[in-house]
């Protein structure tokens, strides 16, 4: 009995791999913008609405992600 072999084809370039690199980079730039963006919205509705304490821990466990406390 044989076996399949796969064989991989390669047929990116340079210029190729690094455009994908970068519109790989925008894409997850514009997710975490949507992320930021969608948890602000959400901090300001809770403090609206008198949930200060959970707005504030929101808020920070988003700067907690970031890396910035």
């Amino acid at each position: 009995m044989t076996a399949i072999t796969h064989s991989t084809w390669v047929f990116t370039c340079k210029a190729c791999t690094v455009i994908r690199n970068t519109l790989v980079a925008i894409w997850c730039g514009i997710i975490a913008m949507g992320e930021v963006a969608g948890r602000s919205r959400a901090a300001a509705e809770l403090h609206r609405q008198g949930y200060h304490e959970e707005a504030k821990a929101l808020m920070l466990e988003l700067k907690k992600l970031r890396g910035e406390v």
